[in-house]
């Protein structure tokens, strides 16, 4: 079994608890709703992945697949002027990232939901008018390379990561999947609660 196989039978209770918490029917039911799910990745990517770029050795694997970008794009469609982006990205604090395993195993995480993210923009196509040149770029990130990328990062985490890193990685992983969980699923005057102990 290698480190992937591993990954996956590890997180898999972690992952079958963010999917069976999101909604994708009441978050795609309106803009607003819609709109409220962006700024949660928002507030997400915007604290993760200064933390991801920081500690993995090459770069070359993650500046390709940033979305902070996309997620700007998209909560411009909605409507969020740039003066109010500052003010979604005040979130939960991330886990620590410290060295390259522990960013690979994040980035497990966050590079699998763009697998599931085809079936959201496929919901949000439909239902809202939106598509990746307007409000749907995030979930459309990587276009018909998505199975591409994805098929590269899993090479990139083989090559990485060695044996001795596996415990790293997957804890790490699963983290994230906590991460998500709580920056995703939880009401949202919960969240404000949290973030504002966070900053205490």
């Amino acid at each position: 079994m290698n480190l992937l196989e591993h990954l996956r039978k590890e997180t898999a209770s972690a992952h079958e608890r963010v999917e069976q918490a999101f909604d994708l029917e009441a978050r795609t039911n309106s803009m607003s709703a819609y709109c409220e799910l962006l700024e949660r990745f928002y507030a997400f990517h915007t604290a993760w992945e200064p933390l991801v770029e920081a500690a993995l050795d090459d770069q070359g694997v993650f500046r390709p697949r940033r979305k902070i970008e996309l997620l700007k794009q998209d909560l411009h469609a909605l409507g969020i002027m740039d003066r109010d982006l500052p003010q979604l990205a005040v979130g939960l604090r991330v886990p620590p990232i410290r060295s390259s395993p522990e960013a690979f195993g994040s980035m497990y995480v966050v590079e699998g939901s763009t697998l599931g993210g085809r079936i959201i923009a496929r919901t949000v196509e439909r239902r809202l008018g939106f598509d990746r040149c307007r409000g749907c770029s995030y979930f459309r990130c990587y276009g018909d390379a998505v199975g591409h990328m994805w098929r590269s990062f899993q090479a990139a985490i083989l090559t990485s990561c060695q044996p001795e890193d596996e415990d790293a990685v997957i804890l790490s992983a699963k983290r994230t999947f906590s991460t998500l969980h709580e920056f995703l699923c939880v009401d949202r005057s919960a969240l404000e609660s949290k973030i504002g102990d966070s900053q205490q």
